[in-house]
């Protein structure tokens, strides 16, 4: 074919290409990290002795602690974004948020993470079970999680289950990450709250928490 022939023949196999390589090309990838406490939020504790505070272990169900941001789609269908993922690990993520909550709820405390050295002697533990962390499909950023503190000696001093909740405000992942902050938020206010209260009593009380911080909605079962 000559040369002259060859050039439409290039110019259309070069514009397929093109149109090949815009379809193939894959999302950049957006990555994310819960919040700690909101700007200017004042320490729910005032006051308080010094503690020493352990926190964890903190775990979560495997459907959660994994890369992709998860929400629910349906009663009975959860939705992985793909290309909308945790900065790392969330287990972690919760449990590094909440004793940095903590820290900043109690100045004067001492809040350590799981491991710590065995030398360590702790007033109170912090024992967390997530078991939703996640959007449903009103919009809402939920929070559902069992927990516990422990006494010097190991002893339970009471055992709780909380369930917070705060409206994302829109479809976006950002919004919905900053939401699921805000009940983190919550909870570390009653947990701290609690870690308080109950610095000089021994007894084990059964609960449900109420979680209330600032333009979060919060409902409890």
């Amino acid at each position: 074919m000559p040369q002259r022939a060859m050039r439409p023949v290039l110019a259309l196999l070069s514009g397929v290409l093109l149109v090949l390589g815009g379809c193939l090309s894959t999302p950049s990838t957006r990555f994310y990290w819960l919040p700690t406490l909101t700007d200017g939020a004042s320490p729910a504790v005032r006051g308080a002795r010094a503690l020493t505070i352990g926190v964890g272990p903190v775990t979560l169900p495997p459907y959660l602690d994994r890369p992709q941001i998860v929400t629910r789609a349906s009663h009975v269908q959860l939705h992985l974004a793909e290309f909308e993922q945790w900065a790392a690990s969330l287990q972690d993520t919760v449990a590094r948020v909440l004793a940095e909550n903590l820290s900043l709820l109690m100045p004067t405390a001492r809040v350590v993470l799981q491991p710590w050295p065995q030398t360590t002697e702790m007033d109170q533990q912090v024992l967390l079970e997530v078991t939703q962390f996640d959007r449903t499909m009103e919009g809402e950023a939920v929070l559902v999680a069992r927990w516990s503190l422990l006494g010097a000696t190991g002893q339970e001093l009471t055992r709780r289950t909380a369930r917070c909740s705060a409206p994302a405000g829109g479809p976006e992942y950002e919004a919905t990450v900053t939401a699921m902050g805000r009940t983190l938020e919550a909870l570390s206010r009653d947990i701290a709250a609690t870690v308080q209260s109950l610095a000089h009593q021994a007894p084990m009380r059964e609960s449900v928490s109420v979680c209330a911080p600032r333009e979060v909605r919060v409902s409890c079962r």
